[in-house]
């Protein structure tokens, strides 16, 4: 189990014995940095991204409150939580505090165990944020019929496989004669085909227990699964199974049983299409050979066609590890 990476404090004031006294109380916890001045922690606020800022207000050249209104109007320091450790107690300078941007006030003399608390609360809470925020995007890129994340999510979720350079696999899927189903069934129908399918995904992932896999909708019938690499296989031959089994249900009890239906082709003639089938097609992202989001899609697209190429259900694999 890796260790959880601290959250990083910055502390702000002029008078090191202050900043002593801080470090010590917060640094088991947190990982701790500190300025002496202003426009030193302007810019470690902007090079470091810390989690939240503990500011004296009195300094020389540029007091704190002028250090807080310059972080809240840059867009890279804007939504970091600034909490104010000053000896002005006067209601005014609190009010003032607030007015500027701080999510807290905290008077000297200090109590160890009430900064340590507020510094707690306020990171939760500032966790919090984040994830509402992120929700909030990935609901933005959702796809409508499935509510599943939709294109941009899938590319920075590559991305992030990329960076983070774990052992993960990307499943691209692509349903076989989806086409000539909506047109003999009607596109609300093939919506729901569209659905038996994300469930499918999710099916598979919840049986096999797998927490951080990843199941996007590109649009239409295609989709995009990331997986760890060791679990693969499975994962694409227990979608099949189940795609297969299920699909046949969406089909006329007479086009069942033949295994097949007569519908139109792009060129608008008529012609037999088998029952719908799934091309899944793997690129195992271990071994770090890919660099850039596009060379996998690239690399998703020539495999996919491989995999289509393969009569019904398929899985391909690109093995590629140089």
């Amino acid at each position: 189990m890796p260790e959880k990476v601290k959250q990083k404090v910055l502390i702000v004031d002029d008078i090191k014995d202050n900043i002593k006294v801080l470090i010590d109380l917060l640094k088991p916890e947190y990982k701790t940095f500190f300025a002496t001045n202003g426009e030193k922690a302007l810019e470690l606020a902007q090079n470091m991204s810390p989690d939240i800022i503990l500011l004296d207000i009195v300094m020389p050249e540029m007091d704190g409150f002028e250090v807080c209104q310059k972080l809240k109007s840059n867009p890279i320091t804007c939504d970091i939580p600034v909490i104010f450790i000053s000896a002005m107690s006067d209601i005014g300078d609190e009010t003032k505090g607030l007015e500027v941007g701080a999510v807290d006030y905290i008077t000297k003399p200090i109590s160890p165990a009430i900064v340590k608390a507020r510094v707690k609360n306020h990171l939760k809470l500032q966790e919090a944020m984040q994830e509402l925020k992120r929700l909030y995007n990935t609901a933005l890129d959702s796809n409508p019929n499935t509510g599943l994340p939709g294109n941009n999510s899938v590319a920075k979720q590559i991305k992030s496989a990329l960076d983070t350079q774990e052992n993960l696999c990307v499943i691209y899927s692509d349903l076989d004669n989806f086409k000539a189903f909506n047109d003999k069934y009607g596109f609300a129908l093939g919506d729901e085909v569209i659905k038996f399918t994300c469930q499918v995904f999710q099916d598979v992932i919840g049986e096999l227990n797998i927490k951080d896999a990843f199941i996007g909708h590109i649009g239409g019938d295609d989709f995009v699964l990331i997986v760890p690499s060791d679990l693969t296989q499975t994962v694409a031959e227990k979608i099949i199974q189940r795609f297969d089994h299920g699909v046949i249900k969406f089909y006329s009890s007479k086009d069942a049983e033949i295994k097949c239906i007569q519908s139109v082709d792009r060129q608008g003639e008529s012609q037999i299409f088998p029952i719908m089938s799934i091309s899944l097609a793997g690129v195992d992202l271990a071994h770090g050979i890919y660099k850039e989001y596009m060379e996998v899609n690239d690399v998703c697209a020539t495999t996919k066609k491989i995999a289509k190429s393969m009569p019904g259900s398929s899985f391909f694999l690109n093995r590629r590890d140089k």
